[in-house]
């Protein structure tokens, strides 16, 4: 009897915290739907931008970080950062607002998400987690480097696996770097983007590509002969 009232309240916590982010998450679409719809008009943006009081601004980042926290293109909020805020501070901006969706979602997939794969898998997890341990910040930073990838699958893994957060922040801050930058720029009209675009995707592919290679060695150096 008791393990069905167990049952029952989880069944119902889970419920009730899915509804609160679906809520949170269509407010979210609310707030920010304008600024998508109009997401390639930088003249529309700019004057929708300049109408916007700090209240009415802070809320619109708010959520941002929230559909940033549930998957949505980074590209898209650095892009509306650069037009808001130019270049540079938008890039900054944009850095912090997704690093900020970053760490939200590695503590939502660190608390409810973890407490339910230690149910399904038990140890099966803890060989796995030791493995990312020993090397967290190396292949994190390969993962957010790498010009393909789910945001939203790194950082749920990363929870539920229960990477080293401190690593895992400052790798994905540094991962995110070069993209939200670029694309602050295309928002800004900087006449610079053209020129620093394929360079700097080729170069996180070289170094994401370097840090597997080199990975690749150290592990088998680590195998007993």
């Amino acid at each position: 009897m008791k393990t069905n009232v167990r049952r029952l309240k989880s069944v119902i916590q889970f419920l009730i915290g899915a509804a609160s982010i679906a809520l949170i998450c269509y407010l979210s679409l609310e707030v920010t739907g304008e600024v998508w719809k109009h997401g390639d008009d930088t003249d529309w943006l700019n004057a929708y931008i300049s109408n916007l009081n700090w209240q009415s601004l802070s809320v619109i980042l708010s959520g941002c970080v929230v559909l940033l926290t549930m998957g949505f293109p980074r590209q898209a909020v650095s892009f509306f950062c650069g037009v808001g805020f130019g270049a540079w501070q938008g890039g900054l901006i944009a850095l912090l607002l997704t690093v900020l969706s970053a760490c939200i979602a590695y503590a939502l997939a660190n608390g409810p998400l973890r407490s339910l794969a230690v149910r399904l898998l038990g140890s099966k997890l803890k060989p796995v987690e030791n493995k990312l341990a020993k090397r967290s910040f190396r292949n994190v930073l390969i993962v957010r480097l790498f010009p393909v990838g789910s945001n939203l699958i790194t950082n749920a893994v990363a929870g539920v696996l229960s990477v080293p957060f401190v690593p895992f922040i400052l790798a994905s801050a540094i991962g995110f770097a070069p993209q939200t930058f670029l694309f602050t720029l295309l928002g800004s009209g900087s006449r610079f983007v053209s020129s620093l675009e394929q360079p700097l995707q080729i170069g996180g592919l070289i170094i994401s590509l370097l840090l597997l290679l080199s990975l690749s060695g150290i592990s088998r150096r680590s195998e007993p002969s």
